[in-house]
C-alpha cells in the first residue's frame, strides 16, 4: 500500500437536471484525474431518480471511473429484493463495484428506506477506508469501529440540513461551525482522516453546503456555500505513527 493518497470531495449542485449532473460528475472526474487524484467523493443523493433509473445512471458513473481510471464514492437510493436502501457505492478505477454501505442511522430519509446494519471497512490499494452516510456520523462508535478495523480515511457523503430552532440568526454559518466541530471530533477521537461531502441544492432552504477534509488535528481543506471541488493529500504514514504513539 502507498504512503500517500490524494483525494477529492465535490460539493455538487444536485438541483440541476440529471443530464447536467452527469456531465458535472464526468467533468469533476476529468479535472480530478488531471490533478492526479486517486479517489473522488460525491454527496449523498447525488443521483436521485428512483431505484430503477438510479441503477442505470450508476452504470454511467462506473464507465467514467474506468475511463478516467479513478476510484469513486457516490450515493444513491437502490432497491434490493423488496427493500430500499440509502446507499453509498465504492467504485474502483476499472469501473467495478468494490463496496457498498447502506445508511444505518436513517433520519428524514422517508418511510420506504430500510436502515443498514453494519459499518464495513474496504481494503483498497491505497489503504483501508470506511464509509458513513450523513446522520451515521452522529454515532461516534460507528466511526471509531471502522478506525479500529484499520480504516485510515472515513468518507461521509452528506445532505446536512439545519433546524430553524437551532440558531437565532445566520443559520447556515452557525451550522457550519457545528459541522467543523463534528468533523474534527470524529477525526481526533478515531485518529483517522474524515471527509464530509455535502451538495448544493437551491430547492432546499435548510441545506448546509459545507464540504471538508480533516486530519486528527486540523481541517485540511474546506468549501462552503458554493459548488466546487476540494483536493487533499492524505498522509497515511502520519496516521500510522500517531496511532502507534497513542497506543503506547
Amino acid at each position: 500500500m502507498s504512503k500517500n493518497l490524494k483525494i477529492a470531495a465535490v460539493q455538487l449542485n444536485i438541483s440541476k437536471p440529471i443530464n447536467s449532473i452527469i456531465n458535472d460528475i464526468r467533468r469533476y472526474m476529468h479535472n480530478a484525474k488531471a490533478k492526479k487524484v486517486d479517489m473522488i467523493c460525491f454527496p449523498e443523493d447525488s443521483i436521485s431518480l428512483g431505484p430503477k433509473k438510479n441503477k442505470l445512471i450508476i452504470s454511467q458513473v462506473m464507465e467514467c471511473c474506468k475511463l478516467y481510471s479513478i476510484w469513486c464514492i457516490i450515493s444513491t437510493h437502490l432497491k434490493e429484493k423488496k427493500y430500499h436502501y440509502n446507499s453509498a457505492l465504492l467504485i474502483d478505477n476499472e469501473g467495478n463495484l468494490f463496496g457498498k454501505h447502506k445508511k444505518v442511522h436513517i433520519m428524514g430519509d422517508g418511510p420506504k428506506i430500510t436502515p443498514g446494519s453494519k459499518f464495513d471497512v474496504y481494503k483498497t490499494p491505497f489503504c483501508k477506508i470506511g464509509i458513513a452516510i450523513c446522520w451515521d456520523v452522529s454515532n461516534p462508535r460507528a466511526i471509531y469501529s471502522m478506525a479500529k478495523k484499520g480504516a485510515k480515511v472515513i468518507f461521509c457523503p452528506m445532505y446536512w440540513c439545519y433546524d430553524d430552532w437551532a440558531h437565532k440568526k445566520n443559520h447556515k454559518r452557525a451550522e457550519k461551525k457545528i459541522l467543523q466541530s463534528l468533523i474534527l471530533a470524529r477525526a481526533y477521537e478515531s485518529l483517522t482522516y474524515v471527509v464530509f461531502c455535502n451538495p448544493i441544492d437551491v430547492n432546499e432552504k435548510y441545506i448546509t453546503s459545507y464540504t471538508a477534509v480533516a486530519s486528527p488535528h486540523k481541517i485540511v481543506k474546506e468549501i462552503f456555500g458554493r459548488e466546487g471541488m476540494i483536493i487533499a493529500k492524505i498522509d497515511l504514514k502520519s496516521i500510522s505513527e500517531i496511532r502507534k504513539k497513542m497506543s503506547a
